[in-house]
């Protein structure tokens, strides 16, 4: 990123970016001032400007500007920092550009291990270029996605990066693009019979999928009790279903809104109930607890 815009973008407080990155596609100006500034930071390696990752170099390569800005998901960020100690395991699930891997990355330290999930080859690319602008080698790609079976499925692309979606999802992305053959894995096939080190944050934003991924990882999930982040996409009630059984406490994050009731792109913190100091951390990122 040149000296100007890093000067210009800087100037601007954190607030007004993330209002304009929420608000910008309800007016068409904003957009266009909006699209501007990120036509500053995209495909060029740069630093985090804000936010958990501040400091850590970043290439947005066509994804979210926001991600450079360190104004993307700011509360999740801040769950990150709060949760992520030396020595964890991190799932990021639908890791996209590897945004919240690079920030795991940091924050477990080389005695961690960070597992990114994308099976969209020129974002799994991508995650890999920007750990080694970091010299993180606990970064592990994961070119699959993972689901509720093991499987080759359809994968839609689409000319967001952010928005590509499995086929059996059932809906296609907005600004759909072309169809790949991908890899989709069972959680529990791969903490079983692949044996990898079993999560203890998880990071799930999946376009729709999260009801196969969690329905693909029950014994898992039921074992390890990992404290999840998750973006939801219509399908509040059926992860609601999952995580009671499951025994989770789940609330809507920086919203006391019941998590049934929230907007269709809700974002959540779901804790075991068991886990005292996860259901700490949910209480204070959560608007409220409500039951799931």
């Amino acid at each position: 990123m040149n000296r100007f815009a890093n000067a210009l973008i800087g100037a601007v407080p954190v607030s007004w970016l993330e209002f304009a990155s929420r608000n910008q596609w309800r007016a068409p100006r904003l957009r266009r001032v909006f699209a501007w500034g990120a036509s500053l930071v995209k495909g060029r390696d740069g630093v985090i400007m804000n936010g958990v990752g501040k400091g850590l170099r970043f290439n947005t390569a066509n994804s979210h500007s926001g991600f450079l800005l360190g104004s993307h998901e700011t509360e999740v960020q801040d769950i990150f920092a709060t949760v992520l100690k030396p020595g964890m395991v991190y799932y990021d699930v639908g890791a996209n550009v590897g945004f919240f891997s690079i920030i795991a990355a940091r924050l477990v330290g080389a005695e961690g291990r960070v597992f990114s999930f994308e099976p969209l080859p020129q974002n799994a690319d991508q995650i890999a270029y920007n750990a080694r602008l970091n010299g993180f080698s606990n970064v592990s790609i994961r070119r699959e996605a993972m689901g509720g079976s093991d499987r080759t499925e359809t994968f839609c692309t689409s000319l967001e990066p952010t928005w590509g979606r499995l086929e059996a999802v059932g809906k296609r992305p907005m600004k759909p693009a072309e169809q790949i053959s991908v890899g989709v894995r069972q959680l529990d096939t791969l903490c079983g019979h692949d044996q990898l080190p079993k999560p203890q944050l998880m990071k799930i934003d999946v376009e729709g999928a999260e009801i196969e991924v969690l329905s693909g990882g029950l014994a898992t999930l039921a074992a390890s009790r990992p404290l999840i982040v998750m973006e939801l996409h219509s399908t509040n009630d059926a992860i609601c279903d999952i995580l009671e059984k499951l025994n989770y406490e789940v609330a809507l994050i920086g919203s006391s809104v019941p998590v049934r009731e929230a907007n269709w792109d809700a974002y959540i913190i779901a804790a075991p109930r068991e886990r005292a100091e996860m259901v700490a951390v949910l209480k204070k990122f959560g608007g409220s607890s409500n039951p799931s």
